[in-house]
């Protein structure tokens, strides 16, 4: 196992200390008193600019009647070194012109978790980078050539993989480090993986990627820490082209929508925790609720497409508005997470009524049908629009989230956390295309 903390310390050659302190040079003026460009970097002149000299050469003749304007644009004043009749511009650089607001630009960054919040918004990052380390090692270790190539990849695409796998080892170590020192961090686990094909291993890490990256997306711009939330999002946006990578391995159309889609800290946590099986007993607690899990039983397989791998395909969706979907849940009070140490709550207090479709910049409701609540079944309808309205991209495509609520209640990306109180099971991911 890679050790993950090392903090990485600042380079000292990265300081440039300067003592060269002697004046600017410049050319003498022309017949007309106004001075002309040097061709040349380093001139030479006999003229003393500055020095003890009590009469220097002035650089620059003015009229005594003219009127100099010492005060820039900017309203901050310049010193300005006068003689009679004569003016000394300054060499001072203009000053750096920025608009006016934005946050951070006065303080160090420390690149730590600044309140209780980002440490476990880490900790949860953290648990999704180590799966994803021994996802890609495993495939690896476990699946020989001829496995892969049935699959239709190559040793370069095996070599890709190892990439990827690489990745989350600095994705993890960039997380590790930012958590205090003196506290717990996540550990490698064990897990519990669907699949035992290569073409389902690349299934389910084109799932595992998707909520990963929404996960992330979602919390970052609630953190305390917005340094530390700065770095994340560079490491997030390579997991966003990972799961391009295995879309295209399994010969989909790479990115099937404008927006990348977040959720919350609580959706990722119900769709990572059933995968890790077990975890060293210092492993910190994970407090954010796992909500009952959510079956959609017609969900289309899209390896069933049996596409080859390809750079891209232009496919209609497996699932077009208007389709009946089929749901199932489970009841709060189930086992899930590491030993079966986590049990799945709802804080909903009224029946099933809605189903949330959660995708790119909105959450789109659709009415519950059939509802059975002794067998917590139930129908809806897969719902159409675009993202902007009639005419621009499909509101749902690619892997959506699909969660069972009691409410219609209006959320955007910001804000998504305030549905939980009404979420009775999911998210799950539903495959649009």
């Amino acid at each position: 196992m890679t050790d993950l903390n090392v903090v990485a310390e600042p380079s000292n050659t990265h300081e440039v200390t300067s003592t060269d302190t002697s004046p600017t040079s410049a050319t003498a003026p022309d017949s007309e008193g106004v001075a002309e460009p040097s061709d040349t970097d380093d001139v030479t002149s006999t003229d003393t600019i500055i020095g003890d000299d009590p009469t220097p050469t002035p650089t620059t003749v003015a009229p005594t009647d003219s009127v100099i304007d010492p005060t820039p644009l900017d309203g901050t004043s310049v010193s300005v070194t006068t003689t009679t009749g004569t003016a000394l511009p300054t060499d001072a650089p203009p000053p750096l012109v920025k608009p006016p607001g934005g946050q951070g630009f006065n303080t160090t960054p420390t690149y730590h978790a600044k309140s209780e919040f980002d440490t476990q918004s880490l900790y949860l990052g953290l648990h999704q980078e180590l799966i994803e380390l021994d996802l890609f090692r495993s495939a690896l270790a476990n699946f020989t050539d001829e496995q892969f190539a049935e699959a239709g990849l190559d040793g370069d695409d095996k070599y890709l993989l190892g990439f990827m796998a690489e990745q989350e080892v600095g994705h993890a170590t960039l997380i590790s480090n930012m958590i205090d020192l003196d506290t717990e961090k996540p550990k490698q686990c064990t897990y519990k993986y669907p699949f035992t094909t290569v073409r389902e291993f690349i299934d389910f890490s084109r799932l595992v990627t998707r909520w990963g990256e929404s996960g992330t997306i979602g919390f970052l711009g609630h953190m305390d820490a917005q340094d530390a939330a700065a770095l994340v999002n560079d490491a997030i946006q390579t997991e966003g082209r990972q799961q391009m990578v295995f879309r295209q391995w399994m010969g989909l159309f790479p990115m099937p929508f404008w927006f990348t889609t977040s959720i919350t800290q609580s959706m990722q946590w119900t769709l990572l925790a059933p995968y890790i099986a077990t975890c060293p007993e210092d492993t910190p607690v994970v407090p954010w609720t796992a909500f009952p899990a959510l079956n959609v039983t017609n969900n289309p397989s899209l390896l069933a497409l049996n596409q080859t791998a390809k750079v891209t395909s232009n496919e209609t969706e497996v699932s077009p508005p208007g389709t009946e979907i089929c749901l199932s849940w489970a009841a709060p009070g189930e086992s899930t997470g590491w030993n079966s140490s986590y049990t799945t709550k709802t804080f909903a207090t009224g029946a099933p009524a809605f189903a949330a479709w959660i995708s790119q910049l909105n959450t789109t409701y659709t009415p519950l049908t059939d509802v059975d609540l002794e067998a917590r079944t139930a129908k809806t309808i897969q719902p159409g629009g675009g993202v902007y309205g009639n005419g621009t991209a499909p509101l749902l495509n690619g892997t959506v989230y699909l969660a069972i609520t009691d409410e219609d209640l209006f959320v955007t990306p910001y804000n998504l956390s305030e549905i939980e109180s009404h979420v009775l099971a999911g998210p799950a991911l539903y495959n649009i295309g």
